[in-house]
């Protein structure tokens, strides 16, 4: 027959594995008996969908879950997004969480929240298209654009590629899975925010950049969610492209990744780009800080790479979070305390009046020296080409022998080169006489360095320290920022002012430190951790009595004793964080 001709063998059969005997197996025996051919390629065996109490659904006992009860409150996209994402391996089962009271559902609900993340995100992707389709704004020009443009590029090839792979082996729910965390994550929560500036701004270059890349990303992402929801991505796709009826998005080619887009070091420079953020809005949310207002904002790394990177995507993190003064600066190792002062022995040479001297030269000398050596080590850890690094030699040797030529051409001439050798004898002496004789004299050596440097290189530069405050034995100073100049507190003449109130947060290698003077009210935020601190070490106190008391542990439920101990670990946790954050204050 020719129905038989066109369908028989199948490709795949899609079953749950309670009827592999019942049918799959007789299926099997009764196509090779009649004709003596396998009536299908390959079995893709998935599991059950469990109620509530992960208990197979049947009608004798009664616990079946009515999907129209789900789909009138939710949608019919959402439960059925909810079913794939839920699967987690072939056979695996899926337990649909269920409220029977409310008819409520968590896990469908939460497919609900990316179906309406990804109409909106849509929305507003259109509205800033300015009536143009994808094909009249064209593919994105690769060699003009952003760090963000490539970055979005580079996920997005990749997800296709890790999609692709998933379906290829049966891998439905890690499908689904990537697909909501790129579209959600790396597409809404960052790029278009990335974008906002730029599609608001005038400059019309930058603009079409981030409109060809929205329209490119967002095509793409209908594209592939379209076998997962199809009904809101074909709604979606209609209005992006502006096509006609006669076109449908479930014949469109499946998207193909280009490896050549996909970039490995660019994501993980904009991983630690999306990691200082979080930090910097976490310490905001923690100290108490209006959303609204701009804050100062110091970053420190030991790493050159890091802070180049933090540098050449300072407008981002600015954006994002919420700042307006961003400092960079190269960290320092902290001075150890973890002996004593007593226990070094060279410790106690700062008594001596001559040594104390000695040290305070040098203390008030090296920052002199500090910054061109902090430059010259970032210069090379920069320049990464050998033929750059080559070239910088080279000129450095041709300025060196024409400063040494014309210096040996001077002092060859009578008379003048031993006047000059005069000259700068008197200068050198003169300059030692007026700037390096007293500490005071040091000290505003070291500001008018300061400033100088400052002028040229800006604001944004890596600080030296501030002088160092009247104690003994000599103490890490605290973090300068570049919102006002540094000075030197002259102990002997007035108290040192307090150091500013700063609060901290780590990030991998990354230490984000926000100062809070002029930003929260620092003693009512104190009040509120102490409040906070009072509250959990009661709690703390409640529970280690319950499990002090052998009575409890021996006589209630493993599970009820387990349940305590976890509390007790969360609040000992929690106590650790605001006794930090109150020693902050």
């Amino acid at each position: 027959a020719k129905d038989f001709q066109t369908y028989y063998p199948t490709t795949t059969l899609v079953t749950g594995f309670d009827i592999i005997f019942f049918w799959v197996a007789r299926m099997t025996l009764m196509a090779g008996h009649f004709t003596e051919t396998m009536p299908f390629e390959t079995v893709y065996i998935h599991g059950l969908v469990r109620d509530e109490n992960n208990k197979k659904m049947s009608k004798s006992s009664n616990n079946g879950i009515d999907p129209l009860v789900l789909i009138n409150k939710y949608g019919t996209v959402a439960l059925r997004y909810t079913l794939i994402r839920e699967v987690t391996g072939a056979g695996q089962d899926i337990r649909l969480e269920y409220d029977r009271k409310t008819d409520e559902s968590g896990s469908v609900e939460a497919s609900r929240n990316f179906t309406n993340k990804l109409w909106n995100a849509s929305r507003f992707v259109m509205m800033n298209l300015e009536g143009q389709a994808p094909a009249d704004l064209g593919v994105p020009d690769l060699e003009n654009l952003t760090l963000a443009d490539r970055w979005i590029l580079s996920r997005y090839n990749r997800v296709v590629q890790s999609v692709r792979g998933h379906l290829d082996s049966y891998g439905m729910g890690e499908a689904a899975k990537d697909l909501y965390e790129f579209t959600w994550g790396d597409f809404c929560d960052w790029y278009i925010e990335l974008v906002k500036p730029r599609l608001q701004g005038e400059d019309a270059a930058s603009k079409r950049g981030a409109q060809q890349t929205l329209a490119f990303v967002l095509d793409g992402i209908l594209k592939l969610l379209h076998p997962f929801m199809p009904h809101i991505t074909e709604e979606l796709w209609h209005t992006l492209t502006q096509v006609g009826d006669n076109e449908f998005l479930a014949v469109q080619p499946y998207p193909t990744a280009l490896a050549g887009l996909v970039d490995d070091g660019l994501e993980q420079q904009f991983a630690l780009v999306f990691n200082t953020v979080r930090t910097v809005r976490n310490l905001r949310a923690e100290a108490g800080i209006k959303p609204g207002l701009r804050i100062e904002t110091i970053l420190e790394s030991e790493s050159a790479e890091e802070r180049h990177i933090l540098q050449a995507t300072a407008d981002y993190i600015k954006d994002l979070g919420k700042i307006d003064t961003l400092v960079i600066l190269g960290g320092k190792q902290p001075v150890s305390t973890a002996h004593g002062a007593d226990s070094n022995p060279l410790a106690k040479l700062s008594d001596n009046p001559v040594v104390a001297e000695v040290q305070d030269f040098w203390q008030t000398m090296l920052p002199l020296f500090e910054e061109p050596l902090h430059y010259a080590g970032s210069f090379f850890a920069d320049i990464r080409r050998p033929a750059f690094t080559l070239l910088w030699i080279l000129a450095v040797v041709i300025v060196l022998r024409f400063g040494g030529a014309v210096v040996a051409a001077v002092d060859s001439t009578p008379i003048f080169g031993t006047l000059m050798e005069l000259v700068g004898l008197w200068v050198a002496f003169d300059f030692g006489r007026r700037n390096l004789l007293t500490g005071r004299d040091r000290t505003r050596l070291g500001e008018t360095y300061q400033q100088w440097r400052r002028d040229i290189f800006g604001p944004g530069g890596r600080l030296t320290p501030a002088a160092k405050p009247a104690a003994a034995p000599r103490q890490p100073v605290p973090v300068a920022t570049s919102a006002a100049p540094l000075t030197h507190t002259d102990h002997t003449a007035k108290p040192a002012e307090p150091p500013q109130k700063l609060f901290a947060g780590v990030t991998g290698t990354v230490q984000v430190l926000i100062p809070l003077s002029g930003v929260v009210d620092i003693d009512a935020l104190r009040a509120k951790v102490e409040k906070d601190l009072a509250k959990v070490e009661a709690e703390i106190k409640s529970l280690s009595g319950r499990l002090g008391n052998p009575g409890f542990v021996d006589k209630a439920p493993a599970d009820v004793v387990q349940g305590a101990r976890n509390a007790l670990a969360e609040a000992e946790a929690q106590a650790a964080i605001l006794k930090s954050r109150l020693a902050m204050l």
